[in-house]
């Protein structure tokens, strides 16, 4: 079990405090607690929390709202909890939300088994993500220095391997990377 940072928001203390109970005792943090809509988006804006568990029926500003803004503000995972007459609704939001939609009344297992599956969930984006941005510069470090292996090439009649390998001892020479020699290459001869 990996931990997340939870927020619970529910309209009822009875309901905040079994969530409560049940996270902690499950190894989770419930870093803060909201009884209506509005403190709930504060609270999820300034501790930014892994998940947010929100009850529909939430006063002022109702929990498929808050969830909308949690996802597109790509501010934490959501996981909202219907009543049975909002069951219809419930299967309209679902296809495309973003989040998970959990009935009541709920089952422990169900709900820590789900938490469990958004973080790893969460951990496997962001190890994704990460991969594509080191990536992408790597590709735009290929980039630069092809394009200044180029003008040397042109500029000082060398060859391919020769521009490659002047721009390579330049880069240990100095401790500087070769995307930042190669930079300055083309900074150079564009003036």
């Amino acid at each position: 079990m990996e931990s997340a940072r939870i927020i619970v928001a529910m309209n009822n203390d009875t309901s905040i405090n079994k969530m409560r109970a049940i996270l902690t005792e499950n190894g989770y943090i419930v870093v803060d607690l909201a009884k209506d809509g509005h403190e709930c988006l504060r609270k999820i804006r300034l501790f930014r929390p892994d998940i947010v568990i929100v009850d529909f029926n939430l006063p002022l500003t109702n929990g498929y709202e808050i969830a909308k803004v949690a996802i597109e503000d790509n501010i934490c995972d959501v996981i909202l909890i219907t009543a049975n007459s909002q069951y219809d609704f419930a299967d309209e939001i679902k296809s495309d939300s973003g989040f998970v939609c959990m009935e009541k009344p709920l089952s422990k297992v169900s709900l820590i088994n789900t938490i469990e599956l958004m973080v790893k969930s969460k951990r496997k984006i962001r190890q994704l993500e990460k991969e594509i941005e080191e990536l992408k510069a790597n590709l735009d470090t290929r980039k630069d220095v092809e394009k200044a292996k180029g003008l040397l090439m042109k500029h000082l009649n060398l060859t391919e391997e020769e521009a490659f390998k002047r721009i390579q001892k330049q880069s240990m020479d100095r401790g500087i990377p070769m995307r930042e020699i190669a930079r300055a290459i083309i900074l150079a001869y564009a003036i």
